[in-house]
């Protein structure tokens, strides 16, 4: 069964996404997506969680984030993952009410910058019911150099990775992955706000220890062993996990073999 479009607004913000159900009475799968690419990165023919977890049992639904597909932009230079954070809290309370599903909550699925955005929707304690998180691609320890490649961007303008540069960082060695899988994951690329890029080698990993403490619910956690933006180590992984102080339970792991994507 392919997927239907969904929009939601909230704070006069039109969000977008795709969704499949299920009549399953597990947890509603809402996935968020990382940075350059859309809602589709959960829909790719041949790859889809969407189509995973319906045959599972389970309805998912996958938001466009603010800036990306055909979620509204966020203007004026007001792009963040606070913004984010606080926009997809409302539009995943406002998918809530309206799908009205045989469900006993919401698990966060949520992908490198989508990561972080899910764990900081954690922090907010949101007023639906939010059962736990999984966040992969997303750390808090920086190889030399990345920080230096997003801060050398042009200014004021998105920034348009090619298919050959996310291959480079974003994918491992070629015995890694399916080589097919770079060009079909195409269909899910977009430009990604510089902001972004900025926030996620800078403000992110200032904040991520104080959003960490806030989180009251389970947590997945996994960080690829080829993750190119991230040092990926059994220690780099730990350390991570051990920010999480007050939550019930936590499963963390370096996934080996793979790249981030």
């Amino acid at each position: 069964m392919s997927a239907e479009q969904i929009d939601v607004t909230t704070s006069g913000q039109r969000i977008s996404g795709r969704i499949v159900r299920s009549d399953g009475d597990g947890p509603l799968l809402v996935c968020l997506h990382g940075g350059s690419y859309t809602s589709a990165y959960f829909d790719l023919p041949g790859y889809s969680l969407l189509e995973l977890g319906q045959a599972n049992g389970f309805s998912v639904l996958a938001l466009d984030r603010p800036c990306y597909g055909d979620s509204d932009a966020i203007s004026g230079g007001q792009v963040s993952f606070d913004l984010n954070a606080e926009i997809l809290d409302g539009a995943i309370d406002a998918a809530w009410q309206m799908l009205e599903l045989p469900s006993p909550g919401v698990a966060l699925i949520g992908h490198s910058i989508g990561g972080a955005i899910a764990l900081m929707i954690a922090a907010r304690r949101p007023n639906w019911p939010l059962l736990g998180v999984s966040a992969t691609g997303i750390g808090n320890i920086l190889p030399p150099g990345v920080a230096d490649a997003w801060r050398s961007m042009p200014p004021g303008q998105p920034v348009d990775f090619t298919m050959e540069q996310r291959r480079q960082f974003m994918y491992g060695p070629d015995w890694t992955f399916d080589p097919g899988v770079v060009e079909v994951a195409e269909v899910s690329a977009a430009p990604i706000p510089l902001e972004e890029l900025l926030e996620v080698v800078g403000a992110w990993i200032d904040a991520f220890p104080q959003i960490a403490a806030e989180v009251r619910v389970p947590v997945q956690y996994a960080l690829a062993e080829f993750d190119g933006l991230w040092i990926a180590t059994d220690d780099t992984v730990r350390e991570f996990s051990d920010k999480f102080s007050n939550i019930p339970w936590m499963d963390s792991l370096l996934f080996r073999a793979a790249g981030q994507q």
